[in-house]
């Protein structure tokens, strides 16, 4: 269980709990019990996201094994989480695109002109 896993299913419990303490409020206090479903929502779509980081992590470390096991793996997509966040411009050292893992090393060089 990776730490993102373990933060999202604390996220969903309390999404969860939310989303109970709503229904509970709905007949007394409407407006409490939409200030709790939009709560609801919020912890709803970081455990989302959580659950992806998780995923994402598990499909990286599949990779770095068979890389590692001698296999020549296709890079994920995308090939890291720095080059989905700057629309491919940049990678990082995680990167499973190889030819932009041996890059990416060069260009944090100090000495480097790039």
């Amino acid at each position: 269980m990776t730490a993102h896993r373990r933060t999202a299913r604390a996220l969903t419990l309390g999404a969860a709990t939310t989303a109970a303490t709503s229904a509970y409020l709905a007949p007394a206090l409407p407006y409490a019990a939409l200030a709790t479903l939009y709560v609801t929502a919020v912890l709803a779509w970081f455990a989302r996201s959580y659950y992806r980081a998780h995923h994402r992590t598990l499909a990286e470390e599949a990779w770095e094994e068979a890389y590692v096991l001698g296999e020549q793996p296709a890079p994920l997509n995308p090939c890291c989480a720095l080059a989905d966040h700057s629309e491919g411009e940049a990678h990082g050292r995680r990167c499973t695109n190889l030819f932009h893992r041996f890059t990416s090393d060069l260009a944090n060089e100090p000495w480097s002109s790039t």
